[in-house]
């Protein structure tokens, strides 16, 4: 069974500027969920956690600590209380 969708909104400060963020849970070939971050109806870029625990980035232009920052508000959404 796979897992419900994931559609959800974090906040996140970019370039000095607070930014709103829609998450979508994608679907992948290899079963390792992967991100996509929209503002408005834009898709901006895609992350996913790697197997050794860190948080990358697919595609978009971001820097290593908003990538986790943006990560970490990923599995707060994610990881069950």
């Amino acid at each position: 069974m796979k897992p419900p969708a994931i559609d959800y909104y974090i906040i996140a400060t970019i370039n000095e500027q607070e930014k709103h963020f829609k998450v979508v849970q994608l679907q992948t070939t290899e079963d390792v969920p992967c991100y996509a971050c929209f503002i408005g109806e834009t898709e901006i870029r895609q992350l996913r956690k790697e197997t050794y625990g860190k948080w990358e980035k697919l595609w978009g232009n971001l820097d290593n600590n908003t990538i986790q920052f943006i990560g970490s508000q990923i599995m707060e959404k994610t990881t069950p209380p």
